[in-house]
């Protein structure tokens, strides 16, 4: 099994396929990374690229998910979005959130690094299958029949035309910026910054940022019961895995399977998200944060491990050198 995962080397881009625009030109060269799994569907991962999109004229279209939830990392140049009746300049550095039922549509002004991760969905059941027909017959998916039948296998529902007031991206909840979190942490060596809630999932996860400095490390409890997925958006980290180290760097995923023995120490300073979301972070930081400032006595190592246990954090250990 790969625990690093360069999204840069195209041997690790599972099905590469491409999107159409109806006039035939190419939208989007899209490549599955991680394939889901589990009852949740939690863990994928795509690497597309966002082609400029045409003119679109006075209006767009929308389209909705009924099931689903999708989060994408905007890596570079910008993109007009629109959901909710809004539309919004979102540049590079922001990330996107979205949930079952909210139509939505993106207008791209470049070619646009669009990373993404997803559950409850089945945005790539179909890859296998869409792979195998392009090899036999690549203008298939230029077929409008074939189109449709995509879009009713993958839950792609086409709504009307889009009524969107233009507004500042922060007026906007399905934008998130990395510089203003829903809340934020500070622990030795790191700040802790929750990007998307655990309501906003469904209940079924959370995805938080890690900004770490040179030195910080976390150790794991000896068999942990879930697996990880971590993204390195920039900086570099050391894992060891079964006692074995592995360097990360700017643009790796690090998927680590349960009962697997792992910790890790930050080489430079870095970003990085964990996108399993199993845990319960915010419960846990928050009322620890609570705590010690509050009952500081009562702040000890043994409260901190009653909590996290029964939060589901397995990291056992944690802080700068």
């Amino acid at each position: 099994m790969k625990y690093i995962i360069d999204l840069k080397d195209e041997s690790n881009w599972l099905f590469p396929t491409k999107g159409y625009n109806p006039d035939g030109s190419v939208s989007e060269d899209q490549r599955t990374i991680v394939l889901p799994e589990g009852m949740d569907r939690r863990y994928c991962f795509t690497d597309s690229v966002m082609h400029k999109s045409p003119d679109p004229g006075p209006y767009v279209k929308m389209h909705e998910h009924h099931q689903g939830y999708e989060t994408f990392f905007v890596e570079s140049s910008s993109m007009y979005f629109y959901i909710n009746g809004k539309k919004t300049l979102v540049e590079a550095g922001k990330i996107i959130h979205m949930q079952p039922y909210q139509a939505h549509s993106f207008i791209f002004n470049g070619d646009v690094q669009f990373r993404g991760t997803f559950h409850d969905w089945n945005c790539v059941d179909d890859s296998v299958a869409t792979n195998a027909l392009e090899e036999h017959f690549p203008d298939a998916k230029k077929d409008p029949e074939f189109f449709r039948l995509l879009c009713s296998n993958i839950d792609l529902h086409m709504r009307g035309i889009a009524d969107c007031e233009e507004v500042p991206p922060e007026q906007v909840s399905a934008v998130k910026d990395p510089k203003h979190p829903m809340a934020a942490f500070a622990i030795d060596g790191a700040v802790l910054k929750m990007i998307t809630a655990r309501w906003e999932n469904g209940g079924k996860k959370e995805i938080w940022l890690a900004e770490m400095e040179p030195g910080f490390c976390a150790k794991w409890d000896d068999y942990p019961v879930t697996q990880d997925l971590f993204y390195v958006q920039s900086g570099k980290v050391k894992f060891n895995i079964y006692g074995e180290d592995y360097t990360a760097g700017s643009g790796c995923l690090v998927k680590i399977p349960k009962y697997a023995p792992r910790s890790f120490e930050v080489l430079e300073d870095t970003a990085m998200y964990d996108l399993g979301g199993i845990t319960r972070w915010y419960a846990l930081v928050a009322d620890f944060a609570a705590l010690k400032k509050y009952e500081p006595e009562q702040a000890t190592k043994e409260a901190f491990d009653e909590m996290r246990k029964k939060y589901g954090c397995q990291v056992k250990e944690y802080g700068k050198k």
